[in-house]
């Protein structure tokens, strides 16, 4: 039986709230209005299960160490926290920005929900062909010109979020996946 996403969100061991600082769970979340802008930017909805963590979990920090599990030869602990809309909007504008010579950070249909203090990025894929799939990408990648891209230097990770979350609550599992095949 598969859990989902708000079931394995549950899960996942978060930074406690510090509420004699005045956090709520509601500073960390997403409204509706920054969803939507984020959604305007990209010209098409998020998954479903990312929308719903955005807008239910947020940007809240990872302390549960089962975020180093390996998937597909990469260890996810250079995953500490999730965005926010507002973050995940301004990291996807800012990579996805084609300079004068058509080189980006990322390619088209992409969206960054996490980069590292070392530039790795984890990707949301808004493509027709990979709606809904999660990519990593090294940080050590510069710049270059997408177009026609397939893939090519991106690690596949999960076919959605929800999965990606599963991974992370199931690493005791000793999870590693075959490499993806984009045919």
């Amino acid at each position: 039986m598969s859990l989902s996403v708000d079931e394995l969100a549950e899960q996942i061991a978060w930074k406690p709230l510090d509420e004699e600082s005045g956090e709520t769970p509601e500073l960390f979340c997403s409204t509706e209005e920054q969803v939507l802008a984020l959604e305007a930017f990209l010209n098409t909805k998020l998954p479903q299960d990312y929308r719903w963590f955005l807008r239910s979990v947020g940007m809240r920090l990872i302390e549960d160490r089962r975020i180093e599990v390996r998937v597909n030869g990469i260890s996810l602990e250079f995953l500490d926290w999730f965005r926010d809309a507002v973050d995940v909007l301004t990291f996807t504008m800012m990579a996805s920005d084609v300079d004068d010579d058509g080189d980006a950070r990322i390619p088209p249909n992409l969206v960054v929900m996490e980069s590292s203090i070392s530039r790795d990025l984890l990707l949301l894929d808004v493509s027709e062909r990979n709606y809904g799939k999660i990519w990593y990408m090294n940080g050590f990648q510069g710049e270059k010109d997408w177009s026609g891209h397939d893939y090519e230097g991106l690690v596949f990770l999960a076919n959605s979020f929800t999965e990606l979350l599963g991974k992370i609550v199931r690493c005791g599992d000793e999870i590693e996946l075959d490499a993806y095949d984009s045919e």
